[in-house]
């Protein structure tokens, strides 16, 4: 757990590991040169347990060499992340090993989420993307397969592909569909386990303009590296829904079958099993309908009509199950979804 002037919300992110149903663990709280009483909190659980192992730089070194050092220094056969902002629910550890006992040939593991107010009130449910390896491959062509700060991995795997410098703010976008395109098999568990902080001094928040940039050069590299297409950059933003600017019709519709294209390709080399392809599908309803609403959202006012058309012409995406579905998981005023 790296931890940075994390005072407001410490306590509740360390009690939610220390007080886990699985206890065989060594709990690594790595101070990257907070400037508040961080240090002292982290000092003062590691008086009162003893699996709490207290590291502090001395200086900042950023997130990622803190993350990279914490990988170097972890002892277990597993290393779990967990951000100091959140929450764990408390048989997380517990049901993601029993997870990797029933499926041995899996190497990363996360699963589905809350996101929780800086209060702590539960807002809404994330599900998953996809939960099985090559659905997950064909999703990390265009987004983050897995909730970073969720997953438990086995520690040979990290402690031989650490965490790449430069790219700043999206380490875990690059990270896990690098470890994907290098065979290594990932799954997703449908429960919701860990509890995410909508909390403004997070990187997400500070640093959002550098991560979409980022995010658009891990996305562009990933898509080249296996499909050897490089699409042009306006083209590319939309397919990855990363929108700031008027869409056009025309690069509307060339960014939906650009997106059908890939599936199609990814199918032909992959063999994907049904339910594989099932999942694909479903992940493209939920992209496409981002598609859609920021593309309407960022739109030119004489724009949206014509962008409302092309939503009513493939309504199909708003109303199918998974469409549903994740319209709802939006609205932060409905009652949450188990």
């Amino acid at each position: 757990m790296p931890c940075y002037n994390a005072e407001a919300y410490l306590k509740e992110a360390i009690d939610s590991i220390i007080l886990q149903t699985y206890r065989n663990l060594e709990i690594l709280l790595l101070d990257d040169g907070s400037t508040d009483s961080t240090k002292e909190m982290i000092l003062e659980y590691a008086s009162r347990d003893l699996r709490i192992v207290p590291i502090f730089n001395e200086s900042n070194m950023g997130l990622i060499r803190t993350l990279n050092k914490g990988v170097k220094l972890a002892t277990g056969e597993f290393i779990a992340r967990m951000d100091a902002d959140d929450i764990s629910s408390l048989d997380r550890i517990e049901k993601i090993i029993s997870a990797f006992q029933l499926n041995t040939e899996i190497d990363v593991i996360s699963a589905s989420f809350y996101y929780i107010s800086p209060e702590g009130k539960v807002l809404r449910r994330n599900f998953p993307k996809a939960t099985i390896t090559k659905a997950l491959h064909f999703v990390s062509f265009f987004c983050t397969p897995v909730l970073h700060p969720c997953v438990v991995v086995k520690a040979k795997l990290f402690s031989e592909n650490l965490f790449d410098e430069q790219y700043l703010h999206s380490e875990d976008y690059e990270i896990f569909s690098r470890l994907l395109a290098m065979g290594y098999k990932f799954m997703n568990l449908n429960e919701p386990l860990y509890y995410l902080r909508m909390n403004r001094q997070s990187v997400s928040y500070k640093f959002e303009k550098i991560q979409i940039s980022t995010h658009t050069k891990i996305s562009a590299r990933n898509i080249e590296d296996y499909f050897g297409i490089k699409y042009d950059f306006f083209l590319h933003k939309v397919m990855i829904n990363r929108i700031s600017f008027s869409v056009s019709g025309k690069l509307l519709k060339l960014a939906i079958r650009s997106l059908r294209d890939l599936k199609n390709k990814f199918i032909v080399v992959e063999n994907p099993s049904p339910e594989e392809i099932s999942q694909i599908n479903d992940f493209l309803t939920e992209q496409y309908i981002d598609i859609y609403l920021q593309s309407l959202k960022a739109g030119n006012w004489f724009m949206k009509p014509f962008l409302l058309v092309y939503m009513l012409f493939d309504c199909k995406f708003f109303l199918n199950k998974r469409g549903l579905q994740y319209i709802r998981s939006k609205m932060w005023f409905l009652p949450v979804q188990n």
